[in-house]
């Protein structure tokens, strides 16, 4: 073998090498089992297409962005699940696979449909939102646009979740007569023309009706679904726990953060979607959880 063809041999052999080190790497990091028989639930709001230089408002993520989490998710070996699965999980016992991931976003933006639901489709994955009902029913010119029903319905009809943020109680009330003021789910509001606050039986009417207000118009608009509800602000206590299961809710979304077991109607979620959090930032974050 002249010296010439010897050279090339050796660098073909050490590319191949190399080439099989990484496929060995990319295999070995899809089949990590970070955790078996939990669900980590993501929560974002709203997303936009900007540049990575622009600066976002809370709770905002640049749609770049959200495809970099998606692309760190599926080659760390994460599998996104539905909520009717993850529903199954967490209230029968049904099997999930391992490094299960839900992905739900709050408050109804019209951006889930017109920049979430392209990445979304691309990735092959799927979504909830938990909108507020009256902003889909009432159209609010100073407000930042809300989904229709009509995007809903396309929305349900790809694989995407919707289901309650309340009705009207993602908003703030008078909790008191100095005006101080409290989420409208939790607070008892203060009734200004009476003078006095709503008695326990005025309030648990309020979250009822509120609550089951919102599920016959999914019920009118999308069609019958599982009831699940994420908390406006985060805010509840064991009387919108009792009042929610009187409306049929099966599942409560809160804030607190942690990974999920079966049993629980209580669900924890991780937060995600901050402008600053990088899929590296997203990644150190969930490993603080298994």
């Amino acid at each position: 073998m002249s010296y010439t063809r010897y050279v090339m041999f050796v660098v073909l052999a050490a590319g191949l090498a190399a080439a099989a080190a990484v496929l060995h790497l990319r295999t070995e990091g899809t089949s990590l089992i970070y955790y078996k028989d939990k669900a980590i639930v993501l929560v974002y709001h709203d997303i936009r297409q900007m540049p990575a230089s622009e600066e976002a408002g809370a709770s905002t993520l640049g749609a770049d962005r959200l495809e970099d989490h998606l692309m760190m998710l599926e080659s760390r070996g994460f599998q996104i699940i539905s909520m009717d699965a993850f529903a199954g999980f967490m209230l029968e016992g049904r099997s999930i696979p391992p490094n299960a991931v839900i992905l739900t976003f709050d408050d109804g933006y019209e951006s889930f449909y017109s920049d979430a639901f392209p990445i979304l489709k691309r990735f092959g994955a799927t979504a909830s939102n938990f909108i507020v009902g009256i902003s889909s029913d009432l159209f609010n010119p100073d407000a930042e646009p809300h989904l229709t029903w009509e995007q809903m319905r396309e929305l349900k009809a790809h694989g995407m979740g919707i289901y309650s943020h309340t009705y009207n109680l993602h908003r703030m009330v008078p909790a008191d007569r100095t005006g101080s003021e409290e989420p409208a789910l939790t607070a008892r509001m203060h009734l200004e023309q009476k003078r006095r606050s709503e008695t326990e039986p005025e309030y648990r009417r309020r979250i009822f009706s509120d609550l089951t207000f919102l599920e016959k118009r999914f019920e009118q608009e999308l069609g019958r679904d599982r009831s699940l509800l994420a908390f406006p602000f985060g805010s509840y206590d064991e009387l919108v726990l009792e009042e929610g299961a009187k409306a049929g809710i099966e599942l409560f979304f809160s804030v607190e953060e942690g990974i999920n077991v079966p049993g629980s109607r209580i669900v924890k979620r991780i937060n995600a979607g901050e402008p600053y959090m990088t899929s590296d930032y997203l990644w150190n974050r969930l490993t603080a959880f298994f």
